[in-house]
């Protein structure tokens, strides 16, 4: 048996094991936090919302949802309450989308990343040069006030590796800051805060603070399938993002659960959950290594959850009277 034979058949078996998957996965303990928020309703059920293939959404300046259906090769402006505001035409299919405080609008493709006004307007699109933008899948983009960053990714499962290019805001200059992080299926997620990028290395179970050349800072994270502060299923975090107050939300795919940090990773309390039946329409090994893009509004009184498999933005609203300023430890 030679050496690539044996690569697939322990990766296959790593993989379909269920222990790696699920063992241990506590959801029920009265030792856990209480969440602070419960599922309260899905976007895109109706005819109006219904989606092709929706592959994540961001929340623009004005708490809009931007939803990427890439079936359809479109945007969807969407209100918080799951109204239908618009649809924008794009060249590509989009994978990542975010939404600046100017109202300007980054979305990225295979191969492809556009410059969008707050209308949807297209103003610029740069294609892969091969080098320093290489071609492969997007899997997340945010942007500072100097520069625009999109995570590439490429390979496979346990091979599967990505790439962060740094742009500026008009999307020239690109430059690969970073290669060979873990990102499991091509997933790597991405955001900022005050100019220090914040990465999902997902297959290893952390979360890395870095400076615009993808030096570095810090790190935190790691796996655990009993303790709450820990990471489980299949590659988490998968996606982040920050809360109205600083604080940063992480989503784990194959869980559904949703959780608050400090940008240090100190622990900060449980959000909740949306359902992990609700992610298995592919099965049990596409549940667990999933896109479930996360997003907060301005009072953290409502989370957006992206449910992959089932085309839906499952809603979670706040439980009690707690705001987002206090802890749930």
């Amino acid at each position: 048996m030679n050496i690539k034979v044996k690569f697939v058949l322990l990766t296959i078996a790593v993989l379909f094991s269920p222990t790696l998957l699920y063992s241990g996965v506590d959801t029920t303990s009265a030792d856990l936090p209480s969440p602070t928020h419960k599922e309260v309703e899905a976007i895109g059920l109706s005819p109006q919302i219904k989606f092709g293939n929706l592959t994540t959404f961001c929340m623009d300046i004005e708490g809009n949802l931007l939803a990427c259906d890439s079936q359809a090769n479109e945007i969807r402006k969407i209100s918080p309450s799951g109204k239908p505001l618009a649809k924008w035409k794009l060249n590509f299919s989009p994978n990542a989308i975010h939404a600046c405080p100017d109202g300007t609008i980054y979305a990225a493709g295979p191969g492809k990343v556009a410059k969008l006004d707050k209308t949807g307007k297209v103003l610029k699109t740069v294609e892969t040069d091969g080098s320093n933008f290489p071609a492969g899948k997007p899997s997340g983009i945010t942007a500072t006030k100097r520069d625009v960053f999109v995570c590439i990714g490429s390979g496979w499962s346990l091979r599967s590796k990505s790439s962060i290019v740094r742009f500026d805001r008009e999307l020239g200059q690109p430059s690969i800051i970073a290669e060979d992080l873990r990102g499991c299926c091509q997933r790597l997620d991405i955001v900022a805060k005050d100019g220090v990028l914040y990465v999902a290395e997902n297959a290893r179970y952390r979360v890395l603070k870095c400076d615009r050349d993808g030096k570095i800072l810090s790190k935190w994270g790691y796996r655990d399938r009993k303790d709450i502060k820990g990471f489980g299923s299949c590659c988490n975090p998968m996606n982040l993002c920050f809360g109205p107050t600083g604080k940063l939300y992480t989503s784990e795919s194959g869980l559904g659960r949703i959780k608050r940090y400090s940008p240090d990773g100190k622990f900060l309390g449980l959000v909740g959950y949306v359902g992990v039946e609700r992610f298995n329409r592919a099965g049990r090994l596409a549940a667990s290594c999933s896109n479930i893009t996360v997003a907060v509004n301005k009072d953290a009184s409502r989370i957006f959850v992206l449910d992959f498999k089932n085309n839906l933005i499952r809603v979670m609203e706040r439980a009690n009277t707690k705001t987002d300023e206090e802890t749930n430890r």
